[in-house]
């Protein structure tokens, strides 16, 4: 069996995965699942060996997951995947590898530029470090950079981005992370029955990332990283990520729309559209405004 693959099936990585998926901090999302949450933890210990032993003799099988939806201020509805527990499991435990991985190529931009789903370790009672410390770091880079003179501002965000990303696109960065190639076959089969699409018979859509699971947060982070190296040369521009709300500061808007532009071309390069109505380019007068709390 292929090291990484014999690594995410270890108990112990098995038993990590557990306790995170229980850390989640989507209580909207959790609450689908609480009893269901209880009644595997009073026999955790045998269904995870039971668990093992069908990923090590090949026999687990993603089971298509529910979509429910939320509707949005515009009318547009937000969909959340219902993961069975097995499943849920299987994912933070591929995750975990994952994580494993890409830290030591994104670490060092940890706080300085980027600030969302941040890998908190292997020692972490959490799989992330804490949204509430990333995003005040967030907002602390935005004033410092303010008081510096980088007065004018833009917005950078993506459509859609969970639901756009593309498996092949995805399997294309983490053979870049260096992750085995029996890993990411294991995680895109789960991933076509995670993100079908809902119907009276499913049709299997090769993109998207179930939103909801704990995982799906550091798959984002595998993509959106491309943005943190590809950005351009430009250092005279403060670039600020949390998590796909990208925001730039100059000293010109001149500089921020060649740079808006070099965005909108990587974006493209990789599936992923901006989101136009959210592209917002001018002078900022009173920094507070422009940081405003995310929706955890």
């Amino acid at each position: 069996m292929p090291k990484s693959l014999h690594d995410a099936f270890a108990l112990d990585n098995l038993h990590r995965a557990w306790r995170w998926t229980l850390t989640n901090t989507d209580a909207l999302y959790k609450n689908h699942f609480r009893r269901t949450y209880d009644a595997y933890a009073a026999a955790d210990d045998k269904l995870l060996n039971h668990l093992r032993q069908k990923l090590r003799r090949d026999i687990y099988e993603p089971i298509d997951a529910c979509k429910i939806y939320f509707p949005k201020k515009t009318g547009i509805l937000r969909p959340y995947t219902l993961l069975c527990i097995e499943d849920q499991i299987v994912y933070q435990a591929l995750a975990n590898i994952i994580a494993e991985q890409l830290y030591p190529a994104v670490r060092q931009r940890y706080y300085k530029e980027t600030f969302g789903h941040l890998y908190a370790g292997k020692r972490s009672q959490f799989f992330y470090r804490k949204w509430q410390t990333g995003y005040r770091k967030f907002g602390n880079a935005i004033k410092d950079a303010f008081s510096k003179g980088y007065v004018h501002r833009a917005f950078f965000d993506l459509t859609a981005c969970y639901d756009s990303i593309d498996h092949h696109v995805l399997k294309h960065f983490l053979e870049e992370v260096g992750l085995d190639d029996n890993v990411i076959s294991l995680l895109l089969k789960c991933l076509r029955h995670w993100t079908k699409a809902d119907s009276g018979k499913p049709i299997y859509v090769g993109h998207g990332i179930p939103q909801g699971p704990l995982p799906s947060g550091l798959l984002a982070e595998v993509i959106l990283s491309h943005f943190d190296r590809q950005r351009g040369s430009d250092r005279k521009i403060k670039y600020f990520r949390y998590v796909d709300d990208i925001r730039l500061y100059a000293k010109d808007e001149y500089r921020l729309r060649q740079m808006i532009v070099e965005l909108d071309l990587l974006s493209k390069s990789i599936g992923l559209f901006p989101q136009s109505s959210k592209i917002d380019i001018r002078e900022i007068r009173d920094v507070t405004g422009e940081i405003k709390s995310p929706v955890q």
